[in-house]
């Protein structure tokens, strides 16, 4: 009998997409600003990118650091892409609600990911975990979600965060272990 191969072994395209949902959940809290997360929900927008990543039709890079630099890469696009269509919107003075195709490169009816393989009690357990993530860290303040943003989903150093930020690399640290400290509380405190 043959020995499977590595691509028999590695998970299909779409469920290593559907493991970075969380992440990007909490990516487009720190890039789309509160007039985007107020207009547009982040659910469409982590399928959004989904959808891009999908249809482009290239294979996405295989570790996790690169494959999140470039689901990050396609999320900073769909906030671009939702900004203009909010400035369209203020300029055309339409009052009625953002369509998801005013922004949208997906056009038609949602496509969903392959189902995941864990059952219902697991994936309920996994978004209610993030959910709470998400929740805790729009929570902290602008300075907290600015550098666990640049740290923990834009994947910077902290040399990389301290020119971004301003500041000493020695206060990123600082600042870092606080952020998560506070996050982690925050965590704690919304789920009690």
């Amino acid at each position: 009998m043959d020995e499977p191969t590595d691509d028999a072994r590695e998970p299909s395209g779409s469920s290593r997409l559907a493991r970075q949902a969380g992440w990007l959940a909490l990516l487009f809290v720190h890039l789309a600003g509160p007039r985007v997360r107020s207009r547009v929900d982040r659910e469409d927008l982590v399928q959004e990118v989904f959808l891009r990543v999908l249809s482009a039709g290239a294979r996405p890079p295989t570790t996790e650091p690169e494959l999140r630099r470039y689901l990050a890469t396609v999320a900073r696009r769909v906030v671009f892409d939702v900004l203009r269509a909010l400035r369209s919107r203020k300029r055309d003075a339409r009052e009625f609600p953002l369509e998801r195709s005013d922004w949208s490169e997906a056009g038609g009816p949602e496509r969903a990911l392959a189902a995941s393989v864990t059952g219902p009690l697991t994936r309920l357990a996994r978004e209610e975990r993030r959910d709470a993530l998400v929740e805790a860290f729009e929570r902290l303040s602008p300075e907290h979600r600015r550098v666990l943003g640049l740290r923990q989903l834009e994947g910077k150093s902290a040399r990389e965060a301290a020119a971004r930020l301003g500041r000493s690399e020695a206060a990123v640290h600082s600042l870092y272990r606080r952020a998560l400290e506070a996050w982690d509380r925050g965590v704690r405190e919304g789920s009690a």
